[in-house]
């Protein structure tokens, strides 16, 4: 859209949206990948190689488990095979509705922090989507909103929704906004814009001049307005079967105003409030998650040496007690309807490959085949490590907290995260044993550097590299170290604070000077 033929990430998604596009969007940047898994244009899972957005760490992060508990989990994962969300459940650490409630904010967390990703290439695979990948359903337009606005600054922004003081903005037609879930603040600007108003006039009502970007970029991204002079990005090129824009501009001239509640606001994305909106019965969550789905007889309850009779008459009794027969009815909430959803075709599909005796026999020697146990992940081998890190570190213990994180990086080198805390605990460490009036050691940076070469858009990075400039008296650099955080992380106090002291630091040594 920049005349370089980029696409840029919000325009990407509302495309695979639109086009109903089933799938896999994989989002790469350094080392750092996330893939966001499509069914019918609604994403229904997103995974991430980082180990600060596993669910242990989420939880930890929430404070619904302590690190103690998250080093519990890790060591049963380990030794059983279980997947988090079911170890979660045996282990009796939180209730089965908070693991699913958690899961889907897990979801919805990694698909926001898809935005941190500035400079990413992607690639689109097109597939059939199978149940056992769906996990939940995410609304695109609401996170593009929330995301936009959390992890764009300014200069970012201008960047890739290159607007000025004089663009004109329009709405367009009314059905573009079909479907779409906009905040207060996004419905009353689309409804101030109407047929027409230009950047410099709508500031005057907007004093947050990045807000007011955001929410124009996300409406425009949208396809719900009309900017002069800003193109859409060559969307035929993905061969999605849209062109672009779904309307013409001179159709906003007629529109009503939008209705909307005025008073609602948009909750924080926090596990309080996924949990509140769920509404998630106990035993259906629970049965969900540890229904285990590579072995069919365990999922109906019966013994593998069933026959077809015994498989029919256990799949009756599950669509009985959890209702599946009359899911829009029993079940109220849109996260007890999915997991219904869910539980309904996991059932069928254990129907279909038991459906008579030859069948039952061929899948019980297809299952006896399988190993009892998948060996642990490299990643999970590393995470046990980290963890004994991050217990090492909270106790100032630096020397065993690098030694604990080095083996962590032996194991699973592609991390940002354990290379981050590696470098946290030779900072602090080097902190207390060099004085105060003598500069920090260059060696200090280089675990950071490493983090910013797998990841570039992590700014607590970038932030530390700050922190070292300004010991070291490099007061320029520093200050260019903190603004680059912000580039990543707009709302992050720390550097906004340490910014303006430094402004102010530098601007009284040149006056001094003059």
């Amino acid at each position: 859209m920049l005349g370089d033929g980029k696409i840029h990430l919000p325009y990407l998604l509302m495309a695979l949206v639109k086009a109903r596009f089933e799938g896999r969007l994989k989002l790469m940047e350094g080392n750092v990948e996330r893939v966001v898994i499509f069914r019918a244009g609604t994403a229904v899972n997103v995974i991430s190689n980082l180990q600060e957005e596993t669910l242990g760490r989420l939880l930890v992060e929430e404070g619904r488990i302590s690190e103690e508990q998250y080093r519990h989990l890790l060591d049963h994962m380990v030794k059983t095979g279980q997947r988090a969300g079911e170890a979660l459940v045996v282990l009796g650490f939180i209730t089965p509705q908070e693991v699913y409630a958690s899961l889907e904010l897990q979801c919805r967390r990694k698909l926001r922090h898809c935005f941190r990703m500035a400079d990413f290439s992607f690639e689109l695979q097109k597939e059939a989507v199978p149940v056992e990948s769906v996990l939940t359903t995410i609304d695109i337009s609401s996170e593009v909103v929330a995301a936009i606005g959390e992890c764009y600054s300014v200069d970012r922004l201008l960047g890739e929704f290159p607007v000025d003081e004089e663009t004109v903005f329009k709405r367009r037609a009314q059905h573009a906004a079909g479907g779409f879930r906009l905040g207060p603040a996004e419905q009353r600007l689309l409804n101030r814009i109407g047929s027409g108003n230009s950047l410099i006039k709508l500031q005057t009502q907007e004093k947050d001049l990045r807000l007011l970007l955001a929410r124009l970029y996300t409406l425009h991204a949208l396809d719900l307005i009309e900017a002069s002079g800003v193109s859409w990005p060559p969307l035929q090129d993905l061969e999605l079967g849209i062109e672009g824009p779904s309307s013409s501009p001179a159709e906003a001239e007629a529109l009503p105003e939008v209705e909307i509640d005025l008073e609602e606001e948009e909750k924080p994305l926090t596990l309080t409030n996924v949990m509140q909106a769920s509404h998630l019965d106990e035993q259906l969550a629970k049965k969900v998650l540890t229904a285990d789905r590579d072995d069919y007889f365990k999922l109906l309850e019966i013994d593998p040496t069933a026959d077809a009779r015994l498989v029919q008459q256990a799949y009756r009794d599950l669509i009985k007690r959890f209702r599946l027969d009359k899911i829009s009815e029993h079940y109220q909430s849109a996260s007890s309807r999915q997991a219904a959803q869910m539980l309904l075709k996991r059932l069928n599909a254990a129907l279909e490959s038991l459906r008579d005796d030859q069948s039952c026999l061929q899948y019980l020697q297809q299952l006896v085949g399988q190993p009892a146990q998948a060996a642990p992940s490299p990643r999970l081998l590393a995470d046990v490590e980290a963890q004994k890190g991050e217990q090492a570190l909270a106790a100032r213990n630096y020397s065993l907290a690098m030694e604990c994180f080095d083996r962590a990086i032996g194991i699973y080198p592609g991390e940002p995260g354990y290379h981050f805390k590696l470098g946290l605990a030779g900072y602090f460490d080097v902190l207390d044993k060099t004085p105060a009036q003598s500069p920090l050691p260059d060696r200090v940076r280089k675990p950071l550097l490493k983090v910013l070469a797998l990841s570039p858009g992590h700014s607590e990075a970038r932030l530390y590299l700050a922190y070292i400039s300004k010991r070291n008296g490099d007061l320029e650099r520093a200050l260019k170290e903190f603004k680059s955080v912000l580039q990543f992380d707009p709302q992050n106090e720390r550097a906004k604070k340490e910014i303006k002291q430094l402004e102010h630091q530098l601007a009284t040594r040149k006056d001094e000077r003059k």
